[in-house]
């Protein structure tokens, strides 16, 4: 769960997600939901917390992902699509 994640030639890595998922549980099950979805290549906290992102394939409907997120974890989920340039 920790270990460095390699998608699109890039390593996703982050020291301070142990501590804190120990003490924010949601946040780790939130993580390990979105790896296993087929349309997320890397999932990962931001920083400190308490922000979960995932960088999707491409050609995914992330709404149909934030949809799926939201009926099988939290109906008061936010979520938010940015595109990287």
């Amino acid at each position: 769960m920790y270990s460095a994640q390699e998608f699109a030639g890039q390593a996703f890595v982050n020291d301070l997600e142990r501590p804190v998922f120990e003490k924010f549980v949601f946040l780790a099950q939130l993580k390990m939901w979105l790896l296993r979805q087929p349309e997320v290549g890397a999932a990962l906290m931001s920083g400190s917390g308490s922000t979960v992102f995932a960088v999707m394939r491409p050609h995914v409907d992330v709404e149909l992902i934030a949809k799926r997120a939201r009926n099988q974890l939290d109906h008061e989920l936010w979520t938010f699509q940015a595109h990287t340039l």
